[in-house]
C-alpha cells in the first residue's frame, strides 16, 4: 500500500470510529437513561465535545459509567484522527494524493502503451529508450527514492506508479488491461514470475518480456506466461567476449543500437493489411532510392528472407526489417500507405 492511499484510509477509519462511538452513545443513552432520540443526540454531543453543559437529568450509576467510557473512547479516537490528518497535511500527502489521482486519470486515457516493472538500472534504461522512440511508457516501482531519481533524470517525461507490481491493483492502475506490452525488470526472479503470472491472467493478448538471472528459472517464467525470457548474464557474457574478439563489429552495432551521431537503428516496419493484395516487388517499391533505408530482410508468416532480391514481393501483413534513421522509417511507412487499395 502506498503512503498516500494509506493516509487517506487512516483518516477514513478515524472518522468511521468516531461515527461508531456517536451511534453507540445515542443508542446507549436511549436504553440506559430512557432519553428520546433528541435528548440522546444532545447528550452524546456535549459528552464527545466536552463543552461542559450540565446533563439533562441526573445520571444513574450505569449512565455515569457509560458516559465515562464514551469520553475515554472519543478522546482517544479524536487524538488519533487529528494526528492522522496532521501527518497527512504536514508530510505532503495531500499533494502526493492529488498528483497520484492525476497520474491515474492520465493512464486511463492511454491505449497500447508499455509497462516497465522496476526502475533499477535496467528498467530505467529501458523506459528511457522506449520513451525516446515516442512510446507511451508507465513505470511501476515500489521504491519511491528510485522513482524520484528517475523523474528528475527524465524531466517528468515518464508516467510512473508507486506500488507492488505483484498485486493486481497496482497493475490495474498501470493500465495493464489496455497495454500492448510489459517488461519485467525486477532483480529477483521470483518477483518477476509473480508479475508475469499476474499480468498474463489480467491480459491474455499483451506481449510480456522478462529478464531472468538464473538459467533454471527460464522455463518457470515461460510457464507463467512470458513470451520472451532474456538471460541478462548470458547476454552480457556474450557481448563482453564479442567486444574482446570482434571490437570493430561491436563498434558498428553500437552505432546502430545506440543514439550516436549516425542515429541509425534497426526497425521493423509492418505492411498494412489493406496494402494491395497482389503485393509489390522490391524493385517497384524502390525503398533504398526513395527513403535511403537499407532493407535487411522481409518477414512473411514468421519466415525471414535476408537480403531480399528485386523480385521479392511485399504483401499485406509482411514485415520489413530495415536499417536507417527514424525519419526515413516514417517516410517508408508513408510509402507503404501509398500502396493502399481503394
Amino acid at each position: 500500500m502506498n503512503n498516500e492511499t494509506g493516509g487517506v484510509k487512516q483518516i477514513v477509519v478515524s472518522l468511521f470510529l468516531l461515527l461508531t462511538v456517536f451511534v453507540i452513545g445515542i443508542v446507549g443513552y436511549s436504553i440506559i437513561e430512557g432519553y428520546n432520540p433528541i435528548d440522546s443526540f444532545f447528550m452524546i454531543m456535549i459528552t464527545i465535545s466536552t463543552v461542559g453543559y450540565s446533563t439533562i437529568t441526573d445520571l444513574t450509576q450505569a449512565g455515569k459509567v457509560f458516559t465515562s467510557l464514551i469520553i475515554l473512547a472519543s478522546i482517544t479516537i479524536v487524538v488519533y484522527a487529528v494526528s492522522n490528518i496532521t501527518a497527512f497535511l504536514v508530510e505532503g500527502r495531500v499533494n502526493k494524493f492529488i498528483r497520484r489521482r492525476r497520474i491515474l486519470k492520465t493512464i486511463q486515457k492511454l491505449d497500447n502503451h508499455y509497462i516497465v516493472i522496476g526502475a533499477g538500472d535496467l528498467g530505467s534504461t529501458i523506459a528511457h529508450e522506449m520513451s525516446m522512440r515516442n512510446n507511451d511508457v508507465v513505470v511501476v516501482e515500489r521504491n519511491e527514492e528510485r522513482l524520484r531519481d528517475l523523474t528528475t533524470k527524465e524531466g517528468g517525461k515518464l508516467i510512473y506508479i508507486s506500488g507492488d507490481a505483484t498485486e493486481e491493483e497496482t497493475l490495474r492502475n498501470a493500465g495493464v488491461d489496455t497495454a500492448q506490452g510489459l517488461l519485467a525488470c525486477l532483480p529477483d526472479d521470483v518477483d518477476n514470475i509473480f508479475v508475469v503470472l499476474t499480468a498474463r491472467g489480467m491480459n491474455k493478448k499483451m506481449k510480456i518480456i522478462s529478464k531472468v538471472t538464473h538459467q533454471e528459472n527460464i522455463n518457470k517464467l515461460s510457464y507463467a506466461g512470458a513470451d520472451k525470457v532474456i538471460p541478462i548474464q548470458e547476454i552480457g557474457a556474450h557481448r563482453m567476449v564479442s567486444m574482446m574478439l570482434n571490437p570493430t563489429i561491436i563498434g558498428f552495432l553500437d552505432s546502430i543500437s545506440q543514439s550516436g551521431s549516425l542515429q541509425l537503428r534497426f526497425e521493423e516496419v509492418k505492411v498494412p493489411r489493406t496494402f494491395t493484395k497482389e503485393g509489390m516487388s522490391m524493385e517497384a517499391l524502390k525503398i533504398p532510392q526513395k527513403t535511403g533505408l537499407i532493407v535487411i530482410a522481409t518477414v512473411n508468416d514468421g519466415v525471414n528472407k535476408f537480403n531480399p532480391s528485386a523480385s521479392t514481393l511485399v504483401k499485406p501483413g509482411d514485415s520489413l526489417m530495415v536499417l536507417g534513421e527514424h525519419e526515413q522509417v516514417v517516410k517508408l511507412q508513408t510509402l507503404l500507405n501509398a500502396g493502399l487499395e481503394d
